[in-house]
This record gives C-alpha cells, structure tokens and sequence, in this order.
C-alpha cells in the first residue's frame, strides 16, 4: 500500500466513526475534500486525473477503496447505510460529505462511461445502488499494477535500430496521425505489412515521440462487460492500446480492434492485411510499410550474418538479389539456417535453406509444389535458350548492383519483377527449365493449377490470381503457369461481354507479374496467342524448339542413369528413325527399364526400348508398325 494514503485514509476512517455517532460534520468534510486535493502522485490520483473527477467523484472513489482495505471503515460504513461489508452507495457519498440525501452531486460524476465510474460494479442513477470497487481497481490502488490476459509484457525495443525508409515514413505518418485529432476520437490508426516489417516498432516510436505512453495488447474474444474493463485498464494506464493479432483468427481481431475503438478512443492496430480490420469503419488511417529497398536488405543481411560464423561462399550480393525479406525475416532466415545446418559454419547453401524454410510456402489448393531435381546437366537445348536461362537467374542475383549500386531503382518505378515466357512444343523441357531456375537459385517453385484459377464467373479470375500472387509473397516462390495460353491469350476486340472481362484478366495478371518481387515463368505451346504488347512487357523470351537430330542423340544418351546396366544399342537407328521430343524419350526409357526389371533380365536392351516405343506410340493413338520397327520388327511379336 503506498504510504501516501496513510493520512487521507485515517482522516476518512475517523470522520466516518464521528458520523456513525453524530452525523454530518462539515469541517470534518473539508478537511478530508483538501487531502484528496493535496495527495501526492499516486495511483489514485491518476484515476482523478484521467477521469477528470470532482470532489464528489473524488471521494466516491477514495471512499470505495477504504471499505476495501480497511474492516474497521467497511463495517461502520454497513451498519449506517445497511449495506454489505466493502460496498457503498451515491448516498453514503453524499450524506457522509455533503450532508445531504439526494444524489445530485454524483450525478455526473458517477456514469458507467466515466472513468470513476467504471472503476465499480453497480453503478447506477439511484441513492441506494450498491458499489463495489473492482478488484482490479483496488490493486491498481494499492499497487499500481494491472493485470490482463490480453496485456502483453513490455517489450524492450531498441527504437533507433530500423533507419530504414518505410519504417521512418510509417513513424512520421503515424505520429501526424495521432497529433491531427484528440485522444477521444473513435478511430483505428491501422499499420499493415510482411510480419517482421517493424509495425509494431513504428507505432511505438511514434507514440513515445509525440509524448503518449502505450500498452500492447493480443486481441481476443472478450464480452462487452470483458471489454469495458479492459478500456477501464487502459484509461487508468493513460495508454493508447497497439493491438496485434492473437491466436483467435482475423474475425476475433476485427471485432476486438472496432470494440476498443469504440470504448477507449484511438487505437492502433498492427494489421497483415490492409483490410483486415478497417474495412468500413467510419474514421480510419491507413498506413503501410513496404519492404526495404534491395540495398536496405543488403545492409540488413551484412549486419545480421556478422553474428555466424560463415565460410567463404556467401555472397551477400546475392541473398538480397534473391529473396525479398523484412528485417525480421532475414533474422528467421538465419536462426532456421542454423539449426539446419550440418556444421557450426554455414555455407551459401546452408543460408539459403533456411530462407526457404524460414516461410511459409503453403500455396493452397491452387498452385503444387514442383520438386527441383534437375541441373544444368540434364536439359539439352540450343546455346543461345540456355544463356537466357542463365541471365535469368542472373538478373535476380544481381539486382542490388543494378537497381541500387547503379542507380536502375531510380528509372524503374515498377516492373522489378523477373518474368519470362517459356514458348515451344509439348515435352521440349520448358517444366525443367523452370525447376532448374528455381533449384540453382536455391527457390521453391509451384505449378499454377488452372482448373482452380480460371472461372467463368465475373471477377473470380481476378480473384484467384490475387490470392495466388498475395501467397507467393509471404512465401517467395517462383510461380510457373503451365499453358499459361488458356489465361493470357490476346486480348481481343470487344464485341460482347466476354471478350471484355477476358480482356480484363489479362490486364489484371500483367499488373501482379509487375508488382510481384520474384520470378514469374508463363509456358506455353501457342506463343502466338500472346498478346503483341503482353509480350513486350516480360523480361525473357526462351525457345524450346523441337529437338534436331544432334540434340536427340545427346538427350538418348543422357536419358538413362549411370548406374543402368545398358544393352547393345542403336542410339544411332533411334536417333535417325523417331522424331521424338525430350518429354517422349524420357518416357521410353523409364519404361523400358521397367520392362527389362519384371522379366527378370540383368540389362535393357533393344527389345525393351522397341516396346516402350510402341508404348509411347498409343498414347498418342498411333500404331507402331513392322514397317517402323524396320530391322527391329521381330520384338514386335514377342
């Protein structure tokens, strides 16, 4: 119990005794009217403070806390006014100091929206309604300490860490927006982004620089009475609440941000999503932070990795080229690294594993993740669709030398993004190519199911794809639409309805390609179905082309594994007599080797291939002749 209140609460005692014997005494009033004026700062007086009290508001609040604390005071109190020990009425206030019966000068004082007010259970407009302090109240009296399951321990912040400009123009935002309008106003100040962007760093920066204290609080599932005593907590604490989300989902934190907002004022709530908890509330602030420059990223991962230990083979460079963190994100990156590591230095490819491990790659049902078995060794193509492939990985490992250290940021608003279109028959490598991108840069990588994108609903489209490009942020995955024609085929000339939205969608696709900070890969079998300036619009162009004689032989020979026991075989009779794509040999020699396994023989040879062949040959709903087996006609029979 604070010392301070030993002679305010033994003057209370005494004058209370005096008028269990002989009433009302004036001077005895007075004298207990200027303690409470001249009490020190004390937790009580903080509750006179931000409620405004007045002297009657005072003393009901001074009053209700003695009958909690003192037995003497409580039961003298309950044998005047006939109530239960530690509770008290608008009418023992006003006749104990003011002499008289009727609660008028409580009145306003005593309301279940004034701060005095909530301070009690049963507060009403009648003489004889019983009050009972709050316990929370009492403690907070008692010990200046409140108590809360949605209080979150104070959090010890080095606020001058994170100069980064997002951050600082999120600060300076956000300090206007809490200097522009008084404290009652009911509104949500709303600080959206990545988690890890320093939301919560910036709403507290700018609180302390415009002089408010704070309470972070998780958001609940609270009732309306839960929810005026946690408002009641916070008055007392004089703080503007910062609501970050809880375990309870984005439904339970809308209702918990608009109910404080309701009760206490100004709130700021630190939000995932723009919409997550403004959305048509009346009086709203609106405040994004976006992720850190290339550059800022570069600086973010050289300060970071200097507290692991790291040989020689990670390019900083690189990492901020490839993946697009928030400072949070770079520091989970580099713990998950660690822990994933098979040795106490990490490695290039250790760091990398943990980037990717360290998000959450869930696409949904409308993407499928692609396992990236490939390597450069395994795809045949021509020089010159092999190069671009590689510039590709090259423009993401190099975008802080060229966006940043020379200066392209500044000519380029948007369009960072490294897209590419992937153009050639079926099974000429395009699927490969994409998993090789992803696994040399180290990248996840998902196929696009059209099936769940596209709809014929207006607007679903849309829809889908915005889901599909918000996800490959968070999880920062190169995004593969396969026959990516059937989404983005030109955009026509309108002549009804349906041309128009199709012609939307591929303008609304264009637009997330460009905001999207990764790689996009559109294949396609049908290039020429691409709109002119669609075209225009992407990074790369690679061609597959149908594979020539030279490019089948290497792909005959790379098809089957060292390990394989090879037969005799005619590489060259294959090459020569079937135009096959890379796609189709694949298939015959995993076929034929399975052939050659079942009827027990130690190697494949050519009768196994002739009938993978023939196999090949009907899914297509061609006959594989004797004509075209040629020398190899006999294993046709067999």
């Amino acid at each position: 119990m604070y010392d301070e209140y030993g002679p305010i609460f033994s003057a209370m005692t005494d004058y209370i005794a005096l008028f269990g014997n002989s009433g009302y005494d004036r001077t005895a009033a007075e004298h207990v009217f200027r303690l409470l004026a001249e009490l020190d700062r004390t937790p009580m007086t903080d509750i006179f403070a931000v409620s405004g009290a007045d002297d009657a508001a005072r003393c009901a609040v001074a009053l209700g806390a003695l009958v909690c604390f003192s037995r003497r005071a409580a039961e003298t109190v309950s044998a005047v006014f006939g109530v239960r020990p530690g509770s008290i009425t608008p009418e023992a206030v006003c006749e104990l100091f003011y002499g008289v019966s009727d609660i008028f000068p409580l009145i306003g004082s005593l309301t279940d929206r004034s701060a005095a007010g909530r301070v009690f259970d049963g507060v009403e407009p009648r003489y004889n309604a019983v009050m009972t302090m709050k316990p929370f109240a009492a403690r907070f009296i008692s010990e200046g300490e409140l108590d809360d399951d949605a209080f979150l321990p104070a959090s010890d912040y080095d606020i001058n860490l994170l100069e980064l400009t997002e951050n600082e123009r999120a600060v300076r935002d956000t300090a206007a927006a809490l200097r522009t309008r008084g404290r009652s106003a009911r509104r949500i100040i709303a600080l959206y982004g990545e988690e890890g962007s320093g939301r919560r760093i910036a709403a507290v920066r700018a609180l302390t620089e415009t002089g408010l204290s704070y309470a972070e609080l998780r958001a609940e599932a609270y009732g309306s009475e839960e929810m005026k005593d946690l408002a009641t907590k916070l008055f007392l604490l004089d703080s503007v609440p910062i609501v970050v989300p809880g375990d309870s989902g984005a439904e339970v934190f809308t209702r918990f941000v608009r109910a404080l907002a309701e009760e206490t004022g100004t709130v700021v709530a630190i939000c995932g999503s723009e919409h997550r908890c403004i959305a048509g509330w009346e009086e709203t602030v609106s405040l994004k932070i976006d992720l850190p420059t290339i550059d800022e990223q570069y600086r973010i991962w050289e300060n970071e990795i200097r507290a692991y230990k790291t040989d020689g083979s990670v390019d900083i460079s690189e990492l901020a080229g490839e993946f697009s963190f928030t400072v949070g994100g770079i520091k989970r990156a580099l713990r998950c690294a660690e822990m994933f590591a098979q040795s106490e230095t990490l490695s290039a490819a250790d760091i990398k594993n943990g980037c990717c491990r360290s998000v959450n790659s869930d696409m949904g049902s409308k993407a499928v993740k692609i396992n990236c078995v490939f390597g450069w060794d395994d795809i045949v193509l021509p020089e010159h669709s092999k190069k671009l492939m590689k510039t590709a990985c090259d423009q993401v490992r190099y975008r802080h030398k060229v966006y940043d250290t020379w200066g392209f940021s500044g000519k380029i608003a948007y369009g960072k993004s490294v897209s590419m279109i992937f153009t050639g028959p079926p099974g000429t490598g395009k699927t490969m190519a994409a998993q090789i991108i992803a696994g040399e840069l180290g990248l996840d990588i998902y196929r696009i199911s059209l099936a769940n994108v596209v709809s014929k609903y207006i607007g679903e489209t849309e829809k889908n794809l915005d889901e599909i490009f918000e996800k490959a942020k968070k999880s920062k995955v190169v995004l593969f639409f396969d026959e990516a024609d059937v989404l983005f085929s030109k955009r026509t000339e309108v002549k009804d309805s349906n041309d128009k939205y199709s012609n939307m969608e591929s303008a609304f696709l264009l637009q997330k390609i460009e905001e999207y900070n990764g790689i996009v890969i559109l294949a396609t079998n049908l290039v020429q179905n691409f709109d002119e300036a669609f075209k225009r619009r992407m990074k790369l162009m690679i061609d597959f082309p149908f594979p020539d004689k030279a490019r089948r032989a290497e792909m005959w020979r790379r098809a089957f594994p060292d390990k394989l026991p090879l037969g005799d075989i005619d590489f060259e009779y294959l090459v020569n007599e079937f135009e096959l794509s890379g796609s189709n040999i694949k298939n015959i020699a995993l076929h034929s080797a399975f052939l050659a396994a079942a009827e027990g023989s130690s190697e494949v040879g050519m009768k196994h291939i002739i009938a993978a062949l023939r196999n090949e040959y009907s899914k297509s709903g061609k006959a594989f002749t004797k004509a075209e087996a040629g020398e190899y006609f006999y294993y046709i029979d067999e």
